[in-house]
């Protein structure tokens, strides 16, 4: 009876240790993010809302838990990530954006892959649009992509710095409003049918509080300006419509202003240059100095 109770005891204790130390080593790991997943497409229950972007007759479906892209000749075009992807996305520097893409079948027509840009990642808040080449080897019926989240892997496309890696101010401004992720579907110079499936965005290895400075430090002020302006565009849009309706009166036009005392001498000399008699001058705004000191 006493020994069952001992062995009862020493099995509790060894669970219970055994689960603090699993939770204890899953810590660093929660602490820190690295490998998290951002957004995550299986093409289980469909297209996610991924569509394909690029020149010429496109098809876009999901079959077998994967998406497919089609064209009819020599187009290069890219499949374009849905807004799980976009927005502020600078967790994922230093992390990884990984996806398994492949062909279904493709025609050559005897010419070699067209090469191009074979991911591309754009902000069009801060004009900037960086990506990378030959990531997708030619022949090759489907390949595992694993390609890392930092500005030394890219190449700027478009902007400050074009032919070049981006700084890291310009990649965390990027990933801190990003627009667009294209993943390139076509290869070939005839008819082509590719897969894309299995994409991952995953957070880095950063420290949270560093990265947020940094990010608040290279990030608001274009945007702000941005904001206003559009904030200013659709007052006005409003106040338009509200006019219309009736339900506003038309704003009053603005009283033009007063000229000074020096536009109404070049006022006079002008008149006087052409032989006629100078107009009244209009009334010239004063001010009464009388007692100031």
């Amino acid at each position: 009876m006493g020994s069952a109770q001992r062995g009862g005891t020493r099995s509790s204790a060894v669970g219970v240790g055994t689960v603090l130390l699993f939770i204890s080593s899953l810590l660093p790991y929660s602490r820190a993010g690295q490998g998290d997943a951002i957004a995550r497409s299986d093409f289980n229950w469909g297209a996610e809302e991924w569509e394909v972007f690029g020149p010429g007759k496109l098809a876009i479906y999901e079959r077998g838990g994967m998406l497919y892209g089609s064209d009819n000749g020599r187009t290069v075009w890219y499949f374009s990530a849905p807004d799980k992807y976009l927005g502020d996305r600078s967790l994922s520097h230093g992390g990884k954006l990984k996806f398994r893409l492949g062909h279904s079948e493709y025609m050559s027509n005897g010419k070699d892959m067209i090469k191009d840009w074979d991911v591309i990642l754009e902000s069009r808040d801060w004009r900037i649009r960086v990506g990378v080449k030959n990531l997708i080897p030619p022949w090759v019926g489907a390949t595992s992509n694993d390609l890392a989240i930092d500005e030394k892997s890219w190449t700027v496309m478009k902007g400050q710095g074009q032919g070049h890696s981006p700084t890291s101010i310009q990649f965390i401004r990027l990933l801190s409003s990003l627009s667009a992720i294209y993943i390139r579907g076509g290869f070939y110079d005839g008819h082509e049918e590719t897969w894309l499936d299995s994409v991952l965005m995953e957070e880095g290895d950063h420290h949270f509080e560093t990265l947020q400075r940094r990010v608040e430090k290279h990030h608001h002020e274009p945007l702000r300006k941005k904001r206003e302006a559009e904030k200013k565009r659709l007052e006005d849009e409003e106040q338009e419509m509200l006019v219309a309706a009736g339900e506003l009166p038309p704003p009053e036009e603005p009283a033009p202003p007063t000229p000074t005392a020096e536009e109404v001498g070049e006022m006079i000399a002008a008149r006087l240059a052409k032989g006629r008699a100078p107009a009244p001058p209009p009334a010239v705004e004063t001010v009464d100095v009388r007692g100031a000191r």
